[in-house]
């Protein structure tokens, strides 16, 4: 189907489920995308991170963390510069949130309770400038190298290649985007290039692409390398189909031809013995 531009501008943008995409203009101002166009939400931020569950946490210019409950913003105790919030089905229907702050610190929030004290963020040893954690517990990271980083429960490991941002909804949905703004998605333990050019890139949990170029435009696509490759596979069953199809007619044809000259075998030596048998009546006889 290819990028389709969606009307307004954004400097960041996050999405949870379908289209339900949350972002933040260069005014720091909030939007919500519903029915096709972009709603203002009060409040003022420079990131947000919206969770599979619907959940929106943003973090604002003083790096004070909010997040949206019942249609107003609560202050969430830490400070961070970015924030990628997510509900991790593995832990039931806690809310878990992963972020970084000014020095490259990680941190996780532990539980979904949304009262504030100190022993809620968690740090994790390591340094990010970027990270994102999805609805099955999936955490990626890039480094202020650009190296990528997959957490794999008690260590981050090296991932090949370099990306300047990367955005994860499940162990199966990574995209990111290199220096040069180019984008690409994580499939079968590769990188694979995806056209188009953009500064930032989201997938939602259902596969949904949305990117931002370098003018703060907005751009959206429904299919992706995962749905790419899931037609293919089908088109080659379906051509397997028909392989299958050949190969039993041939086998048929193979077994009537030896049905066939099984019988005339068989006629031949039923002819022969019949004129044997005639040939030795004959000398009897005589």
């Amino acid at each position: 189907m290819g990028w389709q531009k969606v009307d307004g501008l954004l400097t960041q943008l996050a999405v949870g489920r379908g289209n339900n995409v949350w972002g933040v203009n260069a005014q720091d101002n909030i939007f919500r995308y519903i029915n096709g166009t972009w709603r203002q939400v009060q409040g003022a931020a420079t990131y947000v991170g919206v969770g599979a569950d619907g959940t929106v946490w943003v973090v604002n210019r003083l790096n004070q963390i909010f997040t949206w409950v019942d249609y107003a913003w609560i202050q969430i105790f830490g400070s961070l510069v970015q924030i990628s919030g997510k509900l991790l089905l593995i832990v039931g229907d806690k809310t878990h949130v992963w972020g970084v702050n000014n020095a490259s610190v990680i941190y996780f929030r532990i539980n979904g309770d949304i009262n504030t004290n100190n022993l809620i963020w968690t740090p994790v040893f390591g340094s990010l400038i970027d990270v994102s954690v999805a609805s099955d517990g999936t955490v990626w990271g890039v480094s202020s190298t650009h190296d990528i980083y997959k957490w794999a429960g008690y260590d981050w490991i090296q991932v090949g290649g370099k990306l300047k941002q990367i955005y994860v909804s499940s162990r199966d949905l990574i995209v990111g985007v290199n220096d040069n703004n180019e984008i690409f998605q994580y499939v079968n333990n590769t990188w694979h290039q995806l056209d188009g050019s953009f500064r930032y890139v989201a997938i939602s949990i259902d596969g949904i692409l949305w990117g931002i170029n370098n003018g703060s435009e907005i751009f959206t696509r429904q299919d992706n390398l995962i749905s790419q490759i899931d037609s293919n596979n089908n088109s080659q069953t379906i051509n397997h189909g028909t392989n299958d199809s050949q190969s039993n007619s041939n086998i048929i044809i193979g077994l009537a031809m030896g049905l066939g000259l099984t019988i005339i075998i068989f006629s031949i030596a039923i002819l022969i013995i019949v004129r044997h048998y005639k040939k030795a009546s004959i000398l009897r006889v005589t």
